[in-house]
């Protein structure tokens, strides 16, 4: 076991008082390369609250993506922007189809993408539209890859769907060994990053890193999983925010 990931969906208040059931998704495995390395695939999509499909936008999505690393894996290529451009198009296509089958307007399906393919020495990270991923630096300080694309207010975004050319498609190609990362939907974002000063709340995410690097088997994982889905409904989280709220961890172990 080189990865030690967990990761969550759990629903908002604010969708549980009206009916409505969890419109994020989540999606993330780790697979080998054709060196029998480890590498980490990893999705987050956020569905729009005015979309009617919400819910299977984001499913769809992160799916996607991580097909889209089985089949990289499979035929042996590295990871590039042009890949993600076409991994993009492919999820817009999609989406699309499923409008005009169903006869309803495409931003029906809007919702937002942040994806993570991690490989021994090589991360790729893309993002459309809120939420944030995080990776640590050589110092152990998190950072943001991008800050949430919230335009001028803190409740509107862009969505897949918004754009067939992708121009608020960001997509960072980094040949560095990354071993920390965190990926988390727009619900969590005013517990986790500092809006005055643009930075991470180191303490959120130090505290959470710190107990999935000592956990040193499957068990103490699916512990933390567990527990990470009772923290992420519990008062303290939900006093503070009534949205759906992902978050996904991961540790890569160093010899």
């Amino acid at each position: 076991m080189t990865w030690k990931a967990i990761g969550k969906s759990v629903t908002g208040f604010s969708h549980v008082s009206v009916g409505k059931g969890c419109e994020d998704a989540i999606c993330y495995r780790t697979l080998t390369d054709h060196n029998g390395d480890e590498v980490l695939a990893c999705a987050l999509s956020d569905g729009a609250g005015s979309a009617r499909y919400a819910a299977l936008a984001s499913a769809y999505t992160v799916e996607k993506v991580i097909d889209f690393a089985v089949q990289l894996l499979k035929h042996k290529d590295e990871v590039t922007e042009g890949h993600i451009y076409a991994l993009a198009e492919d999820i817009f296509y999609g989406l699309e189809q499923e409008a005009i089958s169903n006869n309803v307007p495409l931003n029906d399906y809007s919702c937002t993408l942040l994806g993570c393919i991690i490989t021994l020495n090589k991360a790729a990270f893309f993002q459309i539209g809120d939420g944030a991923i995080i990776r640590n630096d050589d110092s152990g300080y998190y950072n943001t890859l991008w800050w949430p694309q919230n335009g001028e207010y803190q409740n509107s975004t862009t969505f897949l769907v918004d754009d067939s050319t992708f121009a608020n498609l960001q997509i960072a190609i980094i040949d560095q060994s990354v071993t920390e990362v965190a990926l988390f939907t727009d619900g969590l974002q005013l517990l986790t990053l500092n809006m005055d000063s643009l930075t991470v709340h180191q303490p959120f995410f130090s505290g959470l890193f710190h107990h999935l690097r000592t956990a040193n088997d499957s068990e103490k994982i699916n512990i933390l999983n567990k527990k990470l889905a009772e923290y992420l409904d519990s008062n303290a989280i939900n006093e503070r925010t009534d949205d759906d709220k992902t978050l996904f961890l991961a540790s890569r172990l160093t010899i």
